[in-house]
């Protein structure tokens, strides 16, 4: 029987701003997105096999009907009003 040895992810898993992740995973892949706030394309999405190395997939929500924040106040997720 072979002996499997643990490896070591070091945070961050993706090198600069990528805030409020999540993770899934459908088998062997990963997926991670990360909020872009209210720029557009919003929530970049991420595609891994072994969680080290990452590959962009675009974003989510790529259309600006789909981001279409009039009338919200900045920053809209905060609950503070500007």
């Amino acid at each position: 029987m072979r002996q499997r040895t643990a490896q070591v992810v070091r945070s961050p898993v993706l090198a600069g701003s990528h805030p409020d992740p999540s993770i899934l995973r459908v088998g062997a892949d990963f997926y991670l997105a990360t909020s872009t706030f209210e720029w557009c394309p919003g929530v970049r999405l991420h595609h891994s096999r072994d969680l080290v190395h990452w590959r962009p997939l675009g974003g989510a929500l790529d259309s600006t009907r789909l981001l279409d924040l009039t009338g919200v106040p900045t920053p809209a997720g905060c609950g503070r009003r500007t």
